[in-house]
């Protein structure tokens, strides 16, 4: 899991000025993923049940999370120059993410 999501951070990588200063993978209650104050990916480890443009939502959203630690305006519009789409991923992950357990 932690290769699949280091991946593609990788990927993305070149659209953000910073760097995470670690990712890590683990059992969240109530998140998908979340950005520390120090930069730390943190990823619920269900997140690898997801398809693939919805993991790629889930990285991409905590990456802005980097450079703006809120959901504000600048968040999004940084959020959709990266990926122009991710309301429709956002919105599979509200419908279905409920399905991703075992």
């Amino acid at each position: 899991m932690v290769q699949k999501v280091t991946e593609r951070i990788n990927y993305y990588q070149h659209y953000f000025k910073k760097k995470p200063s670690s990712i890590k993978v683990k059992e969240q209650q109530k998140r998908w993923a979340s950005c520390t104050s120090k930069d730390e990916l943190l990823f619920n480890w269900r997140c690898v049940m997801a398809p693939s443009p919805v993991l790629d939502y889930i990285v991409v959203h905590e990456m802005c999370h980097m450079l703006f630690k809120n959901h504000s305006q600048n968040f999004w519009d940084l959020l959709a120059s990266v990926l122009c789409d991710y309301e429709r991923r956002k919105e599979w992950l509200r419908n279905f993410g409920v399905r991703m357990d075992i």
